[in-house]
C-alpha cells in the first residue's frame, strides 16, 4: 500500500458543526489512505478525539485566533515539529491567517476551502468577511468550495469561471437517512405526536443564522401543525421563554448533542429558514429521507438536488403556513436521485484522494 498522505486539517472551533462532520466523514472513508491532524482552537466544545485516534488521526489544539500571537506562534509550532503533505484550511475567509502561517513556512500545498457565503444582516461580520475575502487567493494555491455559489463568493466569478475552484462535495452516508417507520414511531411516541400529527422539523444549531426564531412565529400563527427544532446551541433559552412567553403548545425543542439522524423519519416536511448556507447538508439528509423541503430564498438552491421543494421568502409568513398545509408526502425513492447525483460520501471521498494525490504529484514536477 502506498504512504498515507499526511493532511494537517484546520477546522477551528468543533462544535458538532457542519464542516465538522463533513472532515469526519469524509476521514472515515480515507483513513486507510490519509492520516488527518485536527487542528483545532481552544474554544472546542465537542471533539470526537476517541474516534479520530482510533482511525490514525491526531488531535492539536492552539488557541482561538482572536489570541492572534498566541495562535500564530502555536502555529509556527505545530509546522516546525511535524512534516505534513497538505495543509487543508476550513475556515472560509479566516483561512488566511493560518495559510499566511503556511506560506510564510514554505508549505507546498496550501488549500483554502469555502463553505460558506455572507450574510447582509450580520453587517460587521459581512463587511469583515468582505474585507478577508479579497486575500482569500493571497496566501492559498488551491481552491475548494462545497458549491458554486461559495466558491464564487470566496473566490470570485474570474476564479470560478476558469476552472481553478474545485468543488468537493458536502456528501453523506446517505443509506444512514433512509426512512424507517419504527423509528418514526418510536420518537413520535417519545413526544406523544399521533400519527395524524403533521410534524413540520428543522435540525440545525440554535445560533442566529439559523434563524430559528421564524419556525416559532410560524408556530404561534398556525397552530393546525406540530413543529420541532432539533440541535444545541446558545440560543435555546430565548426560544424556550419566547415559547413560554406567547403560549405556543404546538413547539418541541429537542436539545441534543446526540445523533440526531434518527429525528427526519419523524418529520413529515423539512425546513430551512436561514438567513444564508453554503451547502447544507441537512437538506441532503433530509431528501435521502425523503421529505419535502422549504427554504428561505437566500439559501442557495444547488442544495436542493431532487427537485423536491421550494424556495419561499422569509418576508411571506402566509405563503410558508400555505406551502406546509399542502401536507406533501414523502417519498422514499428520493434517495437513489441523492445517490446519482454523487453525494453518496463513499464516492466523493475517493474523488477527493485523488485531488490529494494530483496536488502531490504536480508538486513533485514543480
Amino acid at each position: 500500500m502506498e504512504k498515507k498522505i499526511k493532511v494537517l486539517q484546520i477546522v477551528g472551533s468543533m462544535n458538532n458543526g457542519g464542516v465538522e462532520s463533513f472532515v469526519m466523514s469524509y476521514y472515515r472513508e480515507l483513513h486507510e489512505y490519509c492520516e488527518f491532524t485536527f487542528l483545532c482552537f481552544d474554544d472546542s466544545k465537542i471533539i470526537p478525539k476517541e474516534e479520530i485516534e482510533s482511525l490514525g488521526g491526531h488531535v492539536i489544539i492552539v488557541p482561538y485566533l482572536s489570541h492572534f500571537k498566541a495562535f500564530n506562534s502555536s502555529l509556527r509550532k505545530v509546522l516546525d515539529e511535524n512534516k505534513y503533505d497538505i495543509i487543508h484550511s476550513h475556515l472560509n475567509t479566516l483561512s488566511v491567517f493560518p495559510l499566511r502561517i503556511a506560506k510564510k513556512h514554505k508549505e507546498p500545498i496550501r488549500i483554502a476551502h469555502s463553505h460558506s457565503i455572507s450574510n447582509k444582516k450580520e453587517w460587521k461580520r459581512h463587511i469583515a468577511k468582505s474585507i478577508l475575502r479579497l486575500f482569500s487567493k493571497t496566501y492559498s494555491n488551491v481552491y475548494f468550495s462545497c458549491g458554486e455559489a461559495t466558491g464564487r463568493y470566496q473566490f470570485g466569478n474570474k476564479a470560478f469561471n476558469k476552472g481553478k475552484v474545485t468543488i468537493i462535495k458536502n456528501a453523506i452516508k446517505v443509506d444512514n437517512f433512509r426512512f424507517n417507520e419504527n423509528i418514526r414511531k418510536e420518537i413520535r411516541d417519545e413526544y406523544n405526536l399521533s400519527e395524524n400529527d403533521y410534524l413540520v422539523g428543522t435540525i440545525g444549531r440554535f445560533v442566529e443564522t439559523k434563524n430559528q426564531k421564524f419556525i416559532l412565529e410560524l408556530a404561534k400563527k398556525n397552530k393546525e401543525l406540530k413543529y420541532m427544532i432539533v440541535g444545541n446551541g446558545p440560543l435555546e433559552k430565548e426560544y424556550q421563554d419566547y415559547i413560554k412567553e406567547n403560549n405556543i403548545d404546538n413547539v418541541i425543542i429537542v436539545a441534543t448533542n446526540g445523533d440526531v439522524k434518527k429525528y427526519y423519519s419523524a418529520f413529515d416536511t423539512f425546513i430551512l429558514p436561514s438567513f444564508y448556507e453554503g451547502f447544507p447538508i441537512t437538506s441532503l439528509e433530509a431528501q435521502s429521507n425523503g421529505l419535502y423541503i422549504i427554504y428561505n430564498t437566500t439559501v442557495p438552491k444547488e442544495g436542493l438536488v431532487t427537485g423536491y421543494g421550494n424556495f419561499i421568502s422569509i418576508k411571506d409568513q402566509e405563503l410558508w403556513i400555505k406551502e406546509l398545509l399542502n401536507k406533501h408526502p414523502r417519498k422514499t425513492e428520493l434517495i437513489d436521485v441523492v445517490k446519482e447525483k454523487g453525494y453518496d460520501i463513499k464516492d466523493a471521498a475517493m474523488d477527493l484522494y485523488n485531488k490529494y494525490q494530483e496536488l502531490l504529484k504536480e508538486d513533485a514536477h514543480k
